[in-house]
């Protein structure tokens, strides 16, 4: 029989579970959530049929899910087939988790065949789970105002389509009056309340990155994707990451063309301006993007699940807490 082979391997390597215990406002229950998507690589032209992932709590099954044929075609674009120095890759799998039990592994499993023989083939693998303690006192990075969370830790965030640097992202957006977004048609970056808004460093640190200069989208408008395929990292605009040590480093996103007020080097205090909320990159509209990350670099260094310190939400103080997808918060009163 030929040496037919499948293989696995997940991105990212070793998974981050998001604990959510404690949210600014009641929650049926305590639960965790995770991401990453999985490679499927084989020396051969096999068909999958199955995948099978099992989440651990120390040796004990917690949760199996198992999606069979066109079920799992939901996960890869529409295909089975894996041909070989392809690959097949399986997205945004996630889990939102209801419990306080320590997940400690993932282990996904997959079956297939060999396109011509039907020779049946198999592969597992499991992957580490590991919690992560926020080190940084990290505040709001805005400095005033009303604000909405339009993206945030939930299954429908379009972050997820990247598990490695952002999957535990933000995506904020300042109302108006009447809880608005923009006046007029909102058809113009100067319609929307965000557009503008001051940018402040969430905690002290050091300037990573600083990059200025790509122009601000124009609602309505495609962005240039040449300019994206040429470096991808360019999808979140003109950025400021600032690195405040401990492995914790704030990346801020979409920034207003012309407006960065720091250098690569700078040593920035918490609340100073970096800053203003624009529209560059691959954006629907003026919004800031914010996530915690291990480094500088976009789809290399590994996002963090994020606890913002004194901050409101619907006029109530909240010392420390996760913000949840579609809350109303503002920096706390001084």
């Amino acid at each position: 029989m030929t040496d037919f082979r499948v293989a696995l391997e997940t991105s990212p390597a070793e998974v981050i579970v998001a604990r959510y215990y404690q949210l600014p406002y009641p929650h049926l229950t305590p639960v965790q959530e995770f991401t990453c998507d999985v490679g499927i690589t084989a020396n051969c032209n096999a068909v999958v049929t199955d995948c099978v992932w099992r989440v651990f709590a120390d040796e004990d099954v917690f949760a199996v899910r198992q999606l069979i044929g066109r079920n799992l075609m939901t996960m890869t674009g529409g295909e089975l087939g894996v041909v070989p120095e392809l690959g097949l890759a399986l997205r945004r799998c996630y889990f939102l988790e209801p419990t306080i039990l320590e997940l400690t592994r993932l282990r996904v499993s997959i079956h297939a065949f060999e396109h011509d023989s039907r020779q049946p083939l198999s592969a597992q693998l499991d992957v580490p789970l590991r919690y992560f303690e926020q080190k940084t006192d990290l505040h709001l990075p805005f400095g005033d105002g009303v604000w909405y969370a339009i993206m945030g830790n939930e299954w429908s965030d379009l972050h997820k389509a990247d598990p490695v640097s952002q999957a535990f992202a933000y995506d904020f957006v300042r109302l108006g009056p009447d809880a608005s977004l923009f006046a007029g048609n909102g058809m113009r970056n100067e319609d929307h309340y965000t557009w503008g808004q001051p940018v402040l460093a969430p905690a002290p640190g050091k300037i990573l990155l600083a990059r200025d200069g790509l122009p601000d989208g124009q609602i309505g408008r495609p962005p240039d994707f040449n300019l994206f395929r040429q470096d991808q990292r360019l999808i979140t605009g003109n950025t400021v990451v600032v690195g405040h040590g401990n492995g914790e480093c704030s990346y801020l996103g979409h920034l207003q063309n012309g407006s960065i007020r720091v250098a690569e080097g700078d040593y920035v205090k918490r609340g100073q301006l970096v800053g203003r909320v624009g529209n560059s990159g691959i954006s629907q509209g003026p919004h800031l993007h914010y996530h915690l990350q291990t480094g500088p670099n976009l789809f290399v260094d590994q996002g963090l699940p994020i606890h913002f310190s004194q901050f409101l939400v619907t006029g109530d103080q909240v010392e420390r807490a996760v913000i949840p997808s579609r809350a109303i918060v503002s920096p706390a009163l001084s």
